[in-house]
């Protein structure tokens, strides 16, 4: 027999070690003891790189990614949270350690695809635990693909949830969803959630991991909260009387919660005294007077502990549970956890940060949306879901000195067509956002009928007399078209001019910008067509109606019952939003439930047509003062918009 080479008898001996490796009996280690000794932050995808340390914050919920007494882990998070750090190590931690295959699912097989990129891949050279159950992890072949990584015991598989083929043949022992509040509840197979459970049907730890940022209320988290056998918060001893608390946010009439000097100028100065305010009264008039620092919050989250709000049950680790009496119970099979970027140690300026978030919001309902959702971790219970008493916007209305108010400085008008009228509303708007209801229009008759169509014209003709004699006319009119006699706003932009008397639609799709409009002439009708974000436009006269009179952004009603009568604010009024469930989960539409709303609907349109002239004519109104005729800025944005669409 031929003498083996040396070169063979390490191929073998290799593949013998890998080919046991499996049988190797490991020192038991929790998933914190294994990340924080083996686990890395790449380079490129991680703020701060280098070995892993877990937050006290971060333990327990780790922890619980690896119990194998629990079965179903959901986390509500915020951002800055490092949750998806986490994820990873209790996803090489159950593989590595556990010999576990598991299978993530991402809302789409593009973020799936940029969860290995930017998660996954940059792990592999940076942590020696992953290569010594990865021999393939440097090459690019079948065993380490975009969608599949194949180690010595266990695979990991990543996925996109939006396709049904996607949960075929996939039997695993762990199966995550990651940010499933963005899942499709049904993709075809029924219930999502239940498909997704399937993958882990029969085996013997079987585990999954679901966690998500949230929304609205009535999503698949609050459903998995409602289902969890115990639903966890953080609780945190106050430093100076003990008091254990979670951390709320809380508003300004809250006895506890986050606080800053109010008295200060400025909204840095007001951020860089954030403070938190202990509940225990008794704190509050103690020496310290309650108030809690970021600095504290270290040595606050080392003695903290996990209580649930249904049972009371706690743990500090995640692995050991006690009742309120300190008993030691069963840990529960099925686990909530809820939790905000209060308690992240990885804010640079600390809580000055998320209270320089919230005093830039000024009333800007996105920015809310994002701020409640995002840094809070809670789901958005949208404003307007209770109609406004049009009685209030009746003892609101005011009377103006002249047909336009001094610091108007432009105008323009929304439209509506009905089978036996046409209707109009006149809005100014001033250098800082105010915004002037100054005239209304109605001519009863079919459009059809020439003694309309010219009333209109001459409707869009008027001027208007400013208080210090300034001369205004109606600068861009969006007229809607949808279902009445489109026909007729058509030949009326042609009639009165492309660029100046616009038709227009209510977007198909929420969440739409305030106006879209194309850059050409639409070949079928041979007029510009402006597509109207009606729910963002709605959104913004809900919010700014609330804002006091002499305000930025407040609106104001004349008191002139031929312009702004009792009917004329019952329209105004005249929507909520109502929650509706689609194929991606709960949403907030405005419903007028029947009632009248043709004020409202001219008001979106009125807002539609400013912007247009501030996105397509480059309308800048904070340059314009009252001594400056409006036809000036009319004439600029003509100009403006003529070099980028030529000369119609």
């Amino acid at each position: 027999m031929n003498q083996i080479s040396l070169a063979t008898k390490q191929a073998i001996w290799l593949a013998v070690r890998r080919g046991l490796s499996p049988l190797k009996t490991q020192i038991p280690q929790t998933a914190v003891e294994w990340c924080d000794e083996h686990f890395f932050l790449p380079e490129g995808s991680s703020q701060i790189p280098g070995r892993w340390t877990t937050q006290p914050v971060q333990k327990a919920i780790l922890n619980m990614m690896g119990n194998d007494a629990i079965n179903i882990i959901t986390v509500q998070k915020p951002t800055r949270f490092g949750y998806t750090k986490m994820l990873c190590g209790a996803l090489w931690y159950l593989g590595v350690h556990k010999k576990r295959s598991s299978v993530v699912y991402q809302p789409n097989d593009q973020l799936a695809k940029d969860f290995v990129l930017n998660e996954m891949d940059p792990l592999l050279p940076v942590v020696p635990a992953i290569q010594s159950a990865f021999p393939d992890w440097s090459l690019n072949n079948e065993n380490n693909t975009k969608k599949k990584k194949i180690c010595t015991g266990f695979s990991i598989d990543v996925r996109g949830a939006e396709s049904p083929n996607n949960f075929r043949a996939m039997t695993k022992q762990v199966v995550v969803g990651d940010e499933i509040g963005a899942f499709s509840i049904n993709g075809g197979e029924g219930d999502n959630l239940k498909v997704l459970l399937k993958r882990i049907q029969g085996a013997a730890f079987g585990k999954a991991i679901f966690g998500s940022t949230v929304v609205f209320s009535g999503d698949v988290i609050e459903r998995l909260m409602l289902e969890a056998d115990a639903v966890f918060k953080f609780h945190v001893p106050c430093p100076h009387c003990g008091t254990l608390q979670s951390l709320e946010w809380g508003d300004k009439d809250s006895p506890f919660g986050m606080k800053w000097e109010q008295g200060l100028i400025g909204g840095e100065a007001k951020a860089a005294s954030a403070y938190y305010l202990c509940k225990n009264g008794k704190c509050q008039e103690s020496e310290k007077r309650g108030k809690i620092e970021y600095r504290h919050l270290p040595r606050m989250e080392s003695t903290g502990r996990w209580i649930c709000e249904k049972t009371s049950i706690w743990t500090e680790d995640g692995l050991a549970f006690f009742n309120e009496a300190g008993i030691k119970v069963k840990a529960p099979r099925r686990v909530g956890i809820k939790c905000s970027a209060l308690y992240s140690l990885n804010l640079t300026e600390g809580w000055a940060e998320i209270v320089r978030e919230w005093l830039d919001i000024k009333g800007d309902p996105d920015k809310l949306q994002a701020f409640i959702n995002l840094t809070l971790g809670l789901h958005f219970d949208p404003v307007n879901t209770k109609r406004l008493d049009h009685e209030v916007l009746l003892q609101r209305r005011e009377k103006y000195k002249a047909q336009v108010p001094n610091d108007v400085v432009y105008l323009t008008c929304g439209g509506d067509t009905q089978d036996n009228r046409m209707e109009g509303y006149v809005w100014g708007f001033t250098a800082d956002n105010r915004k002037y209801l100054i005239d209304r229009f109605i001519c009863m008759g079919d459009p059809r009928d020439s003694e309309v169509e010219d009333a209109v014209v001459e409707f869009c003709d008027r001027r208007y007399q400013r208080e210090d004699g300034e001369s205004l006319n109606i600068s861009r009119v969006c007229w809607d078209l949808a279902g009445h006699r489109a026909e007729i706003v058509y030949k009326l932009s042609k009639r009165i001019g492309l660029l100046r008397f616009i038709p227009c639609r209510g977007a198909s799709s929420y969440g739409q910008p305030v106006q879209t409009m194309p850059m050409q002439v639409n070949k079928k009708t041979g007029t510009y067509i402006v597509q109207v974000g009606t729910d963002t436009a709605k959104d913004i006269f809900y919010a700014d109606i609330e804002v006091p009179l002499y305000e930025q952004r407040a609106i104001h009603l004349p008191e002139d019952d031929r312009i702004c009568n009792e009917e004329v604010c019952k329209q105004l009024v005249s929507e909520i939003r109502k929650p509706k469930k689609t194929k991606q989960g709960v949403i907030f539409v405005y419903d007028n439930e029947g009632r009248r709303n043709e004020a409202l609907d001219c008001f979106n349109y009125a807002l539609a047509a400013l912007q247009v002239s501030i996105e397509k004519f480059s309308l800048d109104l904070s340059i314009y003062k009252t001594e400056k005729s409006v036809q000036q800025a009319a004439a600029a944005s003509f100009a403006e918009l003529g070099k980028k669409l030529g000369a119609q």
